[in-house]
């Protein structure tokens, strides 16, 4: 995986020359180089570009340019390259060719009528100015958007913090636009303009990627199963090893295999293994154990088995910092975690695909632990730790991060033998670390009945689906379950014990059961995916590829309930 490329092309005039040009292109490389040094992106810099400049480039660096900003001098239809006047609709074209492009900052006079010519070759945004801006002014923009852009701000955000700055001098508010709708009297006044292609509004909140883009994989491996015994046979065993103190089923077979002084037969202790976990994990894991192909396929079901996992436990943490802010209003999350929490919050149909949640989870972690808070599930404590601390947890974490991201274009076929090796190594090191989940259940409530006799005390009769134990379960799985108190209605909740309500953590509204908002039986589990516009968009989790819309019309209490978290998150 190769570094994502801000190219920064710069161009003077001999005869007309931009004094403060060098030093636009200092401050945006000073902004910019910290990612660079981080090895987030590769940052190329032409100070004196011509055509067979931005040719060669624009060629080499095939699919990884994500912003590219030009200096200089320009017009309606042309930009002035060191060598020669250089063609809109060529530039257009060059740069379309850019699969990755974000961004193109045109910071040159009268640059609007490019715009159009960007979109249409398929560029998500561009900054472009429609009427001649003087130098230092364009350096002083420019200088303030790369400042924020390079410290994780989004391009929406960034360019409102240099429009603030440029207004707040008594200059003309740059403003953002969709399309190319300007009156005749914004042409006249405005200097910059950010113009967002309809087709691509969510690009606003996109933010420079700060992923290390060194590789996790060892390509070239040779890895094989042929010397390490049956395909899947290290995964379940480590599994087994790392949840026998949660799992009486896995106790009893560990205990008989001992006695009869053999292993446990794999076949059951992979069911036991399956059954141990809540149903969104174990239905990923039953995919990847009952299967031994040695496919593409396969190395998705690893990293499914990974990404349900983090989203999972990210979740159980987010539910819980609702509790905390209803329940304490000096809750403080620190600046460093809210920009991660609010990011989760901003997700896009787009930016989810590439959403970290182990960093969310460590922020949330970190949030607690800020504020005193113990957390529900109480070994997050040590999972926090071991985030920090364990060098191989870290690099399992980053490994299948990175093939969730090369699973997006094909797999050279002489390569997936070893990727499925080592990520179902990596695997293994994950579930060393996260195999106290086995210790929870998961529980849909559908609806709670009040149940009072003469003379007893009143009672509450839940009717549930316990989440797990998949192998076995067919027909109807309807429960019920009497207590003296209550939770919440057609919600999904975590509990210590199957047997009590008592503590619970409620996981809606980022996990729901379709099937207890609807009345139906059984249980349709959707994880919370992104958010557009006044809906959320939910995920099955037996799949990943059906949808639920939540919005003020379907399931309201649902989306009721998110809209009451987001004005305690953003308040």
């Amino acid at each position: 995986m190769e570094n994502p490329v801000v190219f920064l092309a710069f161009a003077n005039d001999n005869d007309n020359h931009l004094p403060l040009l060098d030093e636009e292109r200092r401050v945006i490389s000073d902004h910019l180089l910290p990612l660079a040094n981080n090895n987030f992106i590769q940052l190329f810099v032409e100070p004196t570009a011509q055509i067979t400049d931005l040719t060669k480039y624009i060629t080499d660096f095939k699919n990884r340019v994500i912003v590219f900003h030009y200096g200089g001098h320009a017009s309606s239809s042309r930009i002035f390259l060191t060598d020669q006047e250089a063609d809109a609709q060529g530039v257009a074209l060059l740069l379309g060719q850019q699969e990755n492009l974000k961004l193109v900052f045109l910071n040159g006079c009268s640059t609007l009528e490019q715009v159009d010519l960007l979109f249409s070759h398929g560029i998500p945004a561009v900054i472009a100015t429609s009427v001649p801006v003087e130098d230092p002014s364009a350096r002083e923009f420019a200088d303030k958007f790369y400042a924020a852009l390079g410290r994780d701000h989004s391009i929406e955000e960034a360019f409102n913090l240099a429009a603030a700055n440029h207004q707040m001098r008594g200059k003309d508010l740059p403003v953002i636009h969709r399309g190319l709708q300007l009156n005749n009297s914004q042409e006249e006044s405005m200097p910059w303009g950010l113009y967002v292609s309809e087709e691509h509004a969510d690009v606003l909140q996109w933010k420079i990627p700060k992923k290390m883009a060194s590789s996790f994989i060892v390509r070239g491996a040779q890895m094989s199963y042929s010397n390490r015994g049956s395909i899947n046979e290290k995964l379940i065993e480590t599994i087994a090893n790392t949840i026998e103190s949660y799992s009486q089923k896995v106790q009893g077979l560990v205990a008989e295999a001992r006695r009869r002084r053999r292993k446990p037969k794999m076949r059951d202790l992979r069911a036991a293994v399956i059954d141990s976990f809540p149903t969104p994990l174990a239905t990923h894991l039953r995919k990847l154990l009952l299967s031994e192909e040695i496919s593409t396929m396969r190395l998705r079901k690893i990293v499914n088995v990974y990404s349900v996992s983090v989203r999972m436990l990210s979740y159980v943490l987010l539910a819980q910092l609702w509790d905390e802010l209803h329940r304490d209003p000096d809750f403080h999350i620190p600046p460093d975690q809210r920009s991660l929490i609010d990011e989760f919050f901003h997700l896009s149909a787009e930016s989810a695909l590439d959403f970290d949640y182990v960093k969310l989870i460590r922020a949330i972690g970190d949030s607690l632990e800020a504020n005193d808070k113990e957390p529900f599930v109480k070994e997050f404590l040590q999972l926090r730790k071991e985030f920090y601390e364990n060098k191989a947890f870290e690099e399992a974490y980053l490994f299948l991060e990175e093939m969730r991201e090369e699973l997006r274009s094909s797999i050279d076929a002489d390569e997936i033998e070893s990727f499925c090796v080592q990520a179902e190594d990596q695997l293994c090191e994950i579930f060393t670390h996260i195999g106290f989940s086995a210790n929870y259940t998961m529980v849909a409530v559908k609806n709670i009945e009040l149940e009072k006799r003469r003379h007893y005390d009143p009672e509450f009769r839940h009717n549930i689906v316990i989440l797990d134990r998949i192998t076995a379960s067919f027909g109807i799985l309807d429960e019920a379950l009497i207590t003296n108190g209550f939770v919440e209605n057609e919600c999904v909740v975590l509990l210590s014990n199957e047997e009590e309500l008592s503590p619970y953590l409620n996981l809606s509204p980022f996990i729901i059961d379709e099937n207890a908002l609807s009345g139906q039986h059984n249980s349709k589990i959707f994880f919370l995916e992104y958010f557009v516009g006044n809906a959320i968009h939910y995920q099955l989790t037996d799949n990943l590829k059906d949808r639920l819309v939540v919005n003020d019309n379907q399931y309201p209490s649902v989306y009721d309930q998110m809209e009451e978290y987001k004005k305690l998150i953003f308040k």
